[in-house]
């Protein structure tokens, strides 16, 4: 049993230890938390999400046209995943983010999207970047465009972040793929 956890969980701890010496400790991401703090959180907890989501129903007989709803999603760079998310899209067109990041430094993020005359759904997500300190390190641009499909219980697309240090000045661009699955009520 032991051995079976281990060679599960060594190949992803060494893609968080990869993740955490390519990003600098100063690159931070959404909601306070550094690149390679959000790799180590999504491998210790992806298993319980995923097992949570996979007894859920899948709602396959809803037709949902709209994002509105509760959706777990995750951010990946290079095959591999940097983040998991809870995120509310609200009717309004404002977005609810809650990332599996340290709570200390800040794991609720705010957004507005809209829908495109294609059916894409845009996002723009703004981050107030703090260290665990409380020291302003600058603002995080994160922005998304996504379409649904499988009924409009999965969302496919892309994401970019844009950090700027606390002058303001651009300082580093990652960008990559989000997917997503609705959650539906039991």
């Amino acid at each position: 049993m032991m051995k079976a956890i281990c060679t599960r969980l060594l190949p992803k701890l060494v893609a968080c230890g990869v993740l955490a010496i390519g990003f600098s400790s100063t690159a931070r991401a959404s909601c306070g938390d550094n690149l390679a703090a959000m790799a180590t959180a999504k491998a210790v907890v992806s298993s319980s999400i995923n097992k949570q989501l996979a007894a859920a129903p899948t709602g396959e007989g809803n037709n949902n046209s709209s994002i509105v709803g509760l959706w777990h999603v995750e951010f990946v760079v290079g095959g591999q995943t940097i983040q998991e998310a809870f995120q509310n899209w609200n009717a309004g067109g404002t977005e609810v983010h809650n990332p599996n990041v340290d709570p200390r430094a800040g794991n609720i993020c705010l957004g507005t999207w809209l829908r495109t005359a294609g059916g894409t759904y845009k996002l723009a997500h703004r981050v107030w970047n703090y260290d665990t300190n409380g020291n302003f390190l600058g603002t995080i641009s994160l922005s998304e465009t996504t379409h649904l499909t499988n009924n409009g219980n999965v969302q496919t697309g892309s994401f970019k972040l844009d950090f700027y240090d606390a002058s303001g000045s651009f300082q580093m661009e990652v960008s990559g793929s989000v997917t997503g699955q609705r959650i539906q009520v039991e």
